[in-house]
């Protein structure tokens, strides 16, 4: 008690005060700089954690956007296998309907053909060997010819089914049969007579022909062409010596020209001075590239007959016009069976895309044909 009124408790008070604020100064200064070192771990594992966390979005985002571009693929092209011309898949597959015509008369259909063969016979006149794909969309069709030997070789290089009135080879020699023909002198359901002598179908007959003859035109084998194309993003080429106008003489009585439009772009098919015009649609008929072919011949004559058979089967010499132009080739029948056209280097010819007519010519009427 004594201790008590001298005064010690107040310096007893005052000693726990001071204790008290020493022991809170120093607890607040430590755990100050607990904290100020735990803050600046935090930041560096917060900003650690942004970056990974942009990386990831970054590569989230890089997936998202592969995920959503549209896989683009590109659009298949096919080309038909005579003309090289762009096509439907069905037409790049079909066999070719070759139809043999009389050139004499007026003629239906011809509109149609994006090949032209023209084949010389005895006493001057020709036929035509006429390229389509479908005889649906024709109307009248003829006049139809009988073929010949020659003829048919050629619509077997082609891989068409030939159409023709029977036959009238007189004497037998080699050549090369088409696998698919239809000879409409062998039935009159398919074919039909005007003024009693020419003979005409039409694209329904046709149909129900092959049809009934279970020939189909779908599925056709890869041709083996006589030339190769320009690639088809390449604009067409000219070259070689002026062919503005071509002139054949088969003979007195049978003259073919192909006068060069420039406004088409085309060579004009006219026969004996006149433009041979479709009398289906009154259409000129126009051809891309000309081609004149020189074969050997044989003339063979009887008491009773004569008859003209052209070699299509071997080689021979010839000329390639386009675009006004014309160059020098050779052709020949190869080892595989194959009509082939050679350039002057002796490489297989290339030539421009598009429709074609082709002139096989006596060889021994070489001069008969005028290029100029």
């Amino acid at each position: 008690m004594k201790w008590l009124q001298n005064g010690n408790l107040t310096k007893l008070v005052a000693f726990f005060v001071i204790a008290v604020v020493i022991i809170c100064t120093v607890s607040f200064a430590a755990n100050g700089w607990q904290s100020f070192i735990n803050d600046d771990t935090d930041d560096s594992n917060i900003t650690i954690d942004k970056n990974e966390s942009n990386n990831q979005q970054t590569e989230n985002e890089s997936g998202a956007d592969i995920e959503d571009i549209p896989v683009i693929q590109p659009v298949p092209k096919y080309y038909h296998q005579i003309t090289g011309l762009e096509t439907t898949l069905e037409a790049s597959l079909q066999k070719p309907l070759c139809i043999c015509l009389d050139s004499s008369v007026p003629l239906y259909g011809i509109s149609s053909s994006y090949l032209t063969i023209e084949f010389p016979t005895e006493y001057g006149n020709t036929r035509l060997l006429c390229f389509t794909d479908e005889a649906k969309t024709l109307g009248k069709i003829g006049s139809l010819a009988p073929s010949r030997g020659y003829i048919s070789n050629i619509a077997t290089y082609f891989g068409g089914v030939l159409l023709s009135h029977g036959s009238d080879d007189k004497f037998e020699y080699s050549f090369e049969n088409p696998k698919s023909k239809l000879d409409f002198s062998e039935t009159s359901g398919y074919c039909y007579s005007e003024y009693n002598t020419f003979v005409y179908t039409n694209g329904d007959l046709v149909n129900a022909f092959l049809n009934n003859s279970n020939i189909s035109q779908t599925n056709a084998d890869k041709i083996t062409l006589p030339y190769t194309f320009t690639d088809a993003t390449e604009s067409p080429t000219t070259q070689g010596d002026n062919a503005a106008v071509i002139s054949i003489s088969f003979s007195g009585s049978s003259t073919t020209s192909l006068n060069y439009s420039i406004s088409d772009g085309k060579y004009i098919f006219t026969k004996d001075t006149s433009i041979k015009n479709d009398l289906l649609n009154d259409k000129a008929v126009k051809y891309d590239n000309v081609f004149i072919l020189y074969a050997d011949s044989t003339t063979h004559e009887t008491e009773s007959d004569t008859q003209l058979i052209l070699d299509t089967n071997t080689r021979g010499s010839g000329v390639y016009a386009y675009g006004g132009k014309f160059i020098e080739i050779t052709w020949e029948k190869d080892a595989s069976g194959s009509l082939i056209f050679y350039n002057t280097s002796g490489e297989i010819l290339t030539v421009n895309r598009g429709t074609s007519y082709i002139a096989f010519v006596k060889a021994s009427a070489k001069a008969s044909v005028k290029l100029s």
